[in-house]
């Protein structure tokens, strides 16, 4: 005789079955989760890994730009060096030049202007501070006085300034001793500018 389930009650089989198909959803969402994380993993691990590669080969290129700036660094401290030191030589050159032709020059000049004058003869030539004090001896004021135009005259000397002038007779002979100061400006220095020299003649 066959039964009839009126009330609706699963039967046990299907009550076996149920629990089945659960497990079975359970494990499925769990495989996909597991993949998309992995997949979340797998994006971020190569996204970083690039980044990271990317940096070190920036790292890497700074490093070699830096060697290369280091290099040129030193190469230019040696130049600055060499040229400190020309410098330094071509200074020394001058400097010995000028004090060989510096003297040349005043004692030229100045002898040129007591080649102007008659009966002017210097005795003693200091110099202190830039000013040369001249000393000498001649036989006439009016020696003095044409030897102070001469220098006044003269482009290498300014500012002649007599100091004192006093008679004193040496052996029966009138004698007139001087004393005075004067600039002296080196022939390179004392000469005019072309333009000052064709406007002197107006």
């Amino acid at each position: 005789m066959m039964k009839i389930n009126l009330l609706g009650e699963a039967s046990p089989a299907a009550m076996k079955v149920a629990p089945a198909s659960n497990a079975s959803r359970q494990v499925l969402v769990f495989i996909v989760a597991l993949a998309v994380m992995m997949s979340v993993v797998g994006f971020l691990y190569f996204y970083w890994s690039n980044q990271v590669h990317h940096e070190q080969n920036a790292l890497t290129r700074e490093q070699i730009r830096q060697k290369e700036l280091a290099a040129v660094r030193a190469q230019n401290q040696k130049y600055q060096q060499q040229l400190k030191q020309l410098e330094a030589r071509i200074n020394t050159i001058q400097k010995l030049q000028s004090s060989r032709q510096g003297p040349v020059d005043f004692m030229t000049g100045l002898g040129n202007t007591v080649d102007s004058t008659k009966d002017l003869y210097l005795l003693q030539i200091t110099s202190e501070g830039g000013v040369i004090h001249v000393r000498g001896e001649s036989q006439t004021v009016g020696s003095i006085a044409q030897f102070i135009k001469a220098l006044n005259d003269s482009m290498q000397f300014s500012n002649v300034l007599l100091k004192q002038y006093y008679q004193a007779d040496r052996y029966g002979r009138r004698n007139f001793n001087f004393n005075l100061d004067c600039v002296y400006t080196p022939p390179e220095a004392a000469q005019p500018a072309p333009g000052q020299e064709a406007g002197g003649g107006r």
